[in-house]
Order: structure tokens, then C-alpha cells, then sequence
């Protein structure tokens, strides 16, 4: 009948001794790797095209003074709607886009119509609100095109940026499934009639 050896009758006590430090050492190792562990491990945000946001708006500019409720939905890179509701707008506002084109209905006025959404929000609101650069700039991430003044932290977020006129500072960053967004984005142009500050509050992320 096989019995196990006890200590002092192991034939090879060296063999034992290395064998216990190859093993320690292999875990060591596995744990200093700092690959990411199955399941838990972050996409890119360039990934994620289609969205909806809920959370604020404050705009502080030479003709308006005030916040309101946001809900945005995104349906890939061209396609959205944004729904305003609050003093900021004079009530329920919504801006529409598709490829080409953008409109803003205020209330039960018609619809207005153009290219541009920065100035058409221009136009009708008396302030910017630079919906194509935002749909890369909420996911923290900057828009195509010449940008400057980039600042990310340790984790690679991106912390602070000037493009297409706008100085903008990111925090609160959140982990939304797989992704991690901003939560708060701060923007700020100088236009002719004087300066515009922006403030979007994101208070809630489905993805």
C-alpha cells in the first residue's frame, strides 16, 4: 500500500523547496501583469454611437441667463433630437438633426430650419450650442478637426481642450457599463455681443 513519506524520509527536500518557490512565484507574477480581468475591462468611448443623456443646462450669455432640463438621444453620428424644458428657452424646446439638415421648435412656433446647429441656436436662442462638436465632446473625446490646449489626466481622461472656438474643462467622470464618460462639461466662447458660458450636467447615461 503506497504511503506518502513524512518529512524526514522525503527523498528530494530540495526538489520540494523549489517546487513551492516556482509557485509563488508564478502567482506573483499573474498578479502584477495588470492586464484587465475577463468581464470587467473598458471600451473605447469611440465605440459608442448611439446614446441618451437626461441631466441640465446652464447658459449664462449676454441675452440669457438660466438652466433647464436636457434629454438628448443620439442615433449614431447624425442623427439626434434634444429636448429642452425650463426657463432656459422660454419653455419646451426641441432641436432636431438629421444628415444635412437641423430644426428648432419653440413651443407652438414652426419649425425653423438649417445646416448649422450652432447658428441656428444662434439665431433662435441668442446663444451656441455646437451640437455637432458635442456629440464627441459628452463623450469626453475631442471632434474631428484642429484642436489645441489638450490636458488628460493620469487615467488618459480628457480633462481640458480648446476647439472650434470653445475652451472646455471635463470632470466627474463615471463608469457606464462598459464605458467611462463625463458627468460635467464646461464650455465657454466669446462671441461678438459679448461672452457665452456653457454648463451640462449629465445626471444619468443609457448606453
Amino acid at each position: 500500500m503506497f504511503r506518502i513519506a513524512d518529512r524526514g524520509q522525503f527523498p528530494f527536500p530540495h526538489l520540494a523547496t523549489v517546487l513551492v518557490a516556482l509557485l509563488l512565484g508564478a502567482c506573483a507574477g499573474q498578479q502584477g501583469t495588470g492586464l484587465p480581468v475577463p468581464g470587467t475591462g473598458s471600451q473605447p468611448v469611440e465605440q459608442l454611437q448611439s446614446f441618451t443623456i437626461a441631466g441640465k443646462l446652464g447658459v449664462r450669455s449676454p441675452t440669457d441667463n438660466g438652466s433647464a432640463n436636457i434629454n438628448w438621444q443620439q442615433q449614431s453620428d447624425s442623427n439626434y433630437r434634444i429636448h429642452l424644458s425650463g426657463p432656459l428657452g422660454a419653455g419646451a424646446t426641441v432641436i432636431t438633426g438629421n444628415p444635412g439638415s437641423v430644426s428648432l421648435k419653440r413651443g407652438s412656433e414652426p419649425p425653423m430650419r438649417a445646416s448649422n446647429p450652432a447658428q441656428l441656436t444662434q439665431q433662435m436662442l441668442g446663444w451656441p450650442l455646437p451640437v455637432r462638436e458635442m456629440f464627441y465632446w459628452v463623450r469626453g473625446l475631442p471632434a474631428p478637426g484642429g484642436s489645441a490646449g489638450e490636458k488628460r489626466d493620469t487615467a488618459g481622461q480628457l480633462q481640458a481642450l480648446q476647439q472650434a472656438g470653445w475652451q472646455l474643462e471635463f470632470s466627474d467622470y463615471q463608469r457606464v457599463g462598459r464605458y467611462t464618460l463625463p458627468t460635467r462639461i464646461k464650455a465657454r466662447t466669446n462671441q461678438a455681443a459679448g461672452p457665452v458660458k456653457v454648463t451640462l450636467v449629465i445626471k444619468e447615461w443609457q448606453t
